[in-house]
């Protein structure tokens, strides 16, 4: 019996049953009896993320991953800035690197699961061709703001023979009148990444049959090979 101090008194309880509450005095009396009524824990409904220390620690680590491919981003992003302008100094053409090539992709990825927003141009929310632009400068690749003039760069590429990096282009709104409206970045094994629209955010689809496929348009090789 365990005993709680109330005012000048010790008083034990006794629980009984699932639902009742009883309390007692020194000699047994029942000084008050109560059936509880349930409850329901509004912590144990939470959604499962809301409130998980493992779900806390993921998104940490997330954003930490993002803040350390800023980084790495903005180092390559110099670096190819100086390689270029001393190639130009030079008289010849700087080349991405395929170790640079990787490092796009790499980046692109650490975006899945972000958040579209219409015209948006930076990590706090992208449209597909800000996310695009915005990818290709961190690698100084300077690329036009719309999906539309996006699609008018580089060369044109067959889908039987895309390498990653490639840019595709479909013709998602008919209504825009106009013969691009949205675009992604090739990633391989018949998928590209790309800030699909306001309710499902940045996504990886696949390229070869389904939806996309269906409103595809065309495939543009902006990435020159690898010096």
């Amino acid at each position: 019996m365990k005993l709680y101090k109330f005012s000048l008194f010790l008083i034990p309880f006794t629980m009984y049953a699932a639902n009742l509450f009883v309390v007692t005095d020194k000699k047994g009396n029942v000084v008050q009896e109560k059936n509880l009524e349930h409850c329901e824990n509004a912590c144990l409904n939470q959604d499962a993320k809301e409130y998980s220390l493992q779900a806390v620690y993921d998104e940490l680590h997330k954003e930490e991953n993002l803040a350390r491919a800023a980084e790495a981003a903005r180092k390559a992003a110099e670096r190819i800035a100086k390689a270029s302008a001393e190639a130009k100094r030079k008289g010849t053409t700087y080349r991405l690197t395929k170790a640079d090539r990787d490092a796009l992709l790499k980046y692109a990825k650490y975006f899945k699961g972000g958040k579209y927003v219409w015209g948006g141009t930076s990590p706090d929310g992208f449209d597909c061709s800000g996310y695009v632009q915005y990818l290709y400068k961190k690698h100084g690749v300077n690329l036009p703001r719309t999906a539309w003039s996006q699609s008018k760069k580089g060369i044109p590429v067959d889908l039987d023979h895309l390498q990653k990096g490639d840019l595709l282009f479909f013709l998602t709104d008919k209504k825009r009148g106009i013969p691009v409206t949205h675009v992604g970045i090739y990633l391989g094994n018949g998928e590209f990444i790309h800030a699909a629209s306001k309710k499902k955010g940045i996504i990886i689809s696949p390229i070869t049959h389904g939806k996309y496929r269906n409103c595809f348009v065309s495939a543009r090789r902006v990435l020159k090979p690898s010096g």
